[in-house]
């Protein structure tokens, strides 16, 4: 075999044995879900994991009470006070983390709620 057959086939194996993380797997079907899903989308400076899960819960529940014509309330729903959907303990500190939720629910809910009473 010619150094030239190893490296690629070591390089071919070495793609292969590479673990995945449950993080790297769950960003990717998350990743895939949104491309199907034709919904609001996070801006651009959510990508860190707490803020974009809580302005996604955030927009769909905003969307849901501006189509119902309720009032405009993101405090009143369980998600926002519990502020802890989708924690993993890989993310750090969970208070951080429900900051950074409700940060995000707070401004999924406010867009979510004006396209609801459109």
């Amino acid at each position: 075999m010619s150094v030239r057959s190893c490296t690629r086939l070591l390089l071919v194996i070495a793609a292969c044995a590479t673990p995945f993380s449950p993080l790297t797997v769950q960003a990717q079907i998350a990743r895939d879900n949104r491309s199907v899903v034709s919904k609001k989308q996070a801006p651009r400076g959510y990508q860190e994991a707490a803020l974009a899960r809580g302005y996604e819960d955030g927009f769909d529940a905003g969307l849901a009470d501006g189509r119902r014509g309720k009032r405009y309330d993101p405090v009143a729903t369980r998600d926002y006070r519990q502020g802890d959907e989708g924690y993993y303990v890989a993310y750090g500190s969970r208070d951080a983390y429900k900051n950074n939720y409700r940060t995000g629910f707070r401004q999924g809910y406010e867009h979510g709620y004006r396209d609801g009473t459109r």
